[in-house]
């Protein structure tokens, strides 16, 4: 027995002792590549931060951030919780059929009535008198879905959606909540696939009135693997998802205006493809404010869409029916400045947003 703690306590004492060197000898990281997040950094250490605490509380999560072999061990411990505790997620996330959402469970009313408050904004000061109609559109998350067929608690969308109606009763909604289903999603990311939101993008054009100048025709190609934003955070090798875009020759004519560096491009980007977030090949990414092009188009009609990043891979689907869309993402420019770069006049508009944006809605300007 005496022999037993002495083995015991010699293997603990070095597993310490190694991990204490490599600690002191590891090179802190910027980021997790994994789970595309900056990583927390050694504190200045400070009198007053030591007397009120903060030092401390910064030290911890730089240990917990900056802990060798750490993207190993959260494998394992994830590893641990579906398969030996048998728990249904893990940091927030669940997995079901390899599906990863991540779990919602609480509405932000603060957060609903701050989005409807710029929004309200841009209605009154922009849309209200252009002579344009508007409209507003809400993507459902993957948590709805996983709610609605494995049971998960999660936030009231039906409350969510009478927020907005009432806070926005001037405006026509769009309804896409009947049109979606969990299959249309990525496995290991946020968003849709855009070859599965065919059902959306004529939901939307017939509200808009533009349906009939949609071919609806398209070439599907291919780009494979893609890790989404939830295959590192889940820390599971799960299989990697396919990403799938919509090419035909009025898409392939359209040109993109980059308000932000006077630059022109393509509708999709597929040197984004190597990039840390791939998804970005849908409009090159986050981007403040675009204008698409149609050269081909048939009509003079302009259309604006406020979006977050579920309209990079929707909006290409509406480029047939305009001369011109200008993409707004007011998260990365100001409201009160749209005005020096668009002239609303005449044109209709479309608010679409995500619920995962609106349940947390401090970032839109």
């Amino acid at each position: 027995m005496k022999i037993k703690n002495l083995v015991v306590t010699v293997v603990f004492s070095l597993f310490i002792t190694v991990f204490f060197f490599l600690c002191i000898l590891h090179e802190p990281l910027a980021v997790s590549e994994s789970e595309r997040r900056p990583l927390a950094q050694m504190p200045e250490i400070t009198f007053d931060g030591v007397i009120s605490g903060d030092t401390i509380s910064d030290f911890e999560d730089y240990t917990v951030d900056q802990f060798p072999m750490r993207d190993s061990f959260r494998k394992l411990y994830t590893w641990y919780r579906f398969n030996i505790m048998q728990l249904k997620d893990t940091n927030d996330l669940a997995i079901e059929d390899g599906y990863i959402a991540k779990v919602e469970t609480g509405l932000s009313e603060h957060s609903v009535e701050h989005a409807i408050g710029k929004f309200q904004f841009i209605y009154e000061n922009y849309l209200k008198d252009n002579g344009g109609k508007t409209y507003f559109a809400v993507v459902p998350d993957k948590n709805y879905f996983f709610s609605e067929e494995y049971g998960y608690i999660s936030m009231d969308y039906d409350r969510m959606m009478e927020m907005l109606r009432a806070g926005l009763s001037e405006v026509e909604f769009i309804e896409l909540f009947d049109t979606l289903k969990l299959s249309d999603y990525y496995k290991t990311d946020t968003h849709w696939s855009q070859d599965k939101i065919g059902a959306v993008a004529d939901r939307i054009a017939e509200a808009l009135g533009c349906a009939d100048r949609l071919s609806g025709e398209y070439t599907v190609s291919e780009l494979y693997p893609f890790y989404g934003v939830y295959y590192g955070q889940a820390a599971l090798d799960l299989p990697a998802d396919t990403i799938r875009y919509l090419t035909n020759e009025t898409l392939n004519a359209c040109t993109v205006f980059d308000y932000e560096t006077g630059k022109t491009s393509s509708i999709y980007d597929l040197a984004k493809f190597d990039s840390k977030e791939p998804y970005d090949i849908f409009l090159s990414g986050t981007k403040a404010l675009l204008r698409i092009d149609n050269p081909n188009a048939t009509t003079d009609k302009e259309l604006v869409v406020f979006r977050d990043s579920f309209g990079s891979s929707l909006t290409p689907l509406l480029a047939e029916g305009y001369s011109s869309i200008y993409i707004v993402d007011i998260r990365y420019v100001m409201s009160s400045m749209l005005g020096n770069f668009i002239d609303f006049a005449g044109k209709d508009t479309l608010f679409l947003y995500s619920t995962l944006v609106l349940n947390d809605s401090l970032s839109l300007k």
